[in-house]
């Protein structure tokens, strides 16, 4: 049987996307990845990924200069230089791509993204294809009520033959939008977890000090709720200490503006200059409770993260995390209210029963429903049907 050749459009910086990619190392496919966004360097897994040898093959499906600069070529070419270059470029590109290759699969992973892009394509280029459409985060339930984009998810959805997303809500929102092809399994986006590893050495969360926020502010999220209420925490609970990841400059100049005894208590780590995920892992396993806030969001990787970690996670109703806590996660799910906020937080600060049990069912959930061979299982059909 000849190898599988499958075009993959994605963000090429995207930590998610070279875990997906991870997944299928040992199998015997050809990835040709093309670049859906502007992106600085392609990430270091993906990056490990192009220049290592496994069974498949990763390669790019642009010019090599992307990696042999670290994708400043790309940057370059479409920041400093879009001035002088036609607005479709990329879709060209892609146009290119397709028209000179036969793929057996062309995957578009994430809808605003590649999703618009192949729905820019000429019909012809994408027939004699099979199309798979990833839906990420919030790409149909955040953008569908913006009437410029819903046109455009619409579009892609009705190239699409195959879908995927993390949360049920949006397979039911693809039908709704036009999608009339195949569902594939409903799997985090990112691939599953070593589950040994993220055990190894935790101690219980009753005996931890730490409080893990997610520090996105911007057009998402809303880590402005959690630091509004840590001064209230620092208060009751001078013990801890708290640590905020992914934090961006509007989330920053809140974090600066708390009393000094207040910051003294915080570590943070910017969105610009993230962790390793091995790092974060260290941050999951020393933290009590893990807490996420947004406008709108899937999963939310961090929530799982949370969960295979023992940290108990407070998220906010925004995700789809509910549908985890229906599969058995023990967790909070709270509205955008610092009040009803705090009131969770402080649950979880003075009841160890509850984090300690927490932290013993998520587990059993994870090895159900969330280790890498389970979730790996699961990918494999993606490109088989």
């Amino acid at each position: 049987m000849s190898q599988k050749k499958i075009l993959v459009i994605g963000m090429l910086d995207s930590i998610h996307l070279a875990r997906w990619l991870e997944q299928f190392t040992e199998e015997d496919i050809s990835f040709i990845l093309f670049p859906s966004k502007r992106f600085r360097r392609p990430h270091l897994k993906l990056q490990a990924l192009l220049s290592k040898e496994f069974t498949a093959k990763f390669s790019l499906a642009l010019a090599p200069e992307i990696i042999r600069f670290s994708g400043y070529f790309d940057f370059l070419a479409n920041e400093i230089f879009k001035r002088f270059t036609p607005a479709d470029s990329r879709t060209r590109k892609l146009s290119k791509v397709l028209s000179n290759n036969q793929f057996n699969y062309v995957h578009g992973i994430e809808i605003q993204g590649a999703g618009y892009l192949l729905s820019e394509q000429d019909p012809k280029n994408l027939e004699s294809n099979k199309v798979i459409l990833t839906n990420w985060g919030s790409d149909i339930y955040y953008f569908m009520s913006i009437e410029d984009h819903l046109i455009k998810i619409k579009n892609a959805l009705r190239i699409a033959d195959y879908y995927s997303a993390e949360c049920v809500r949006d397979y039911s929102l693809a039908r709704e939008y036009g999608f009339k092809g195949i569902d594939l399994p409903c799997i985090p986006n990112a691939g599953g977890f070593e589950l040994q590893k993220q055990t190894e050495g935790s101690i219980p969360p009753s005996a931890r000090s730490q409080i893990l926020i997610k520090g996105y502010g911007g057009k998402f999220g809303r880590a402005d709720i959690p630091v509004s209420v840590i001064p209230t925490i620092f208060q009751s609970h001078p013990k801890y200490t708290y640590f905020i990841y992914s934090v961006t400059p509007d989330t920053m100049a809140l974090i600066q503006g708390l009393p000094k005894e207040v910051r003294q208590r915080i570590r943070v780590s910017e969105v610009g200059n993230g962790l390793s995920q091995i790092e974060m892992m260290h941050e999951f396993r020393k933290s009590r409770i893990y807490i996420g806030c947004s406008i709108s969001d899937g999963i939310s990787t961090s929530f799982l993260e949370a969960v295979v970690n023992g940290s108990y996670p407070i998220q906010s109703g925004t995700s789809c995390a509910n549908e985890w806590v229906q599969k058995g996660a023990h967790a909070t799910i709270v509205n955008l209210n610092p009040e009803e906020l705090l009131a969770a937080i402080e649950q979880a600060l003075v009841d160890d029963q509850l984090v300690d049990n927490a932290a013993k069912q998520n587990l059993i959930l994870a090895e159900r429903e969330l280790s890498s061979e389970v979730i790996k299982k699961q990918a494999l059909t993606f490109y088989t049907a």
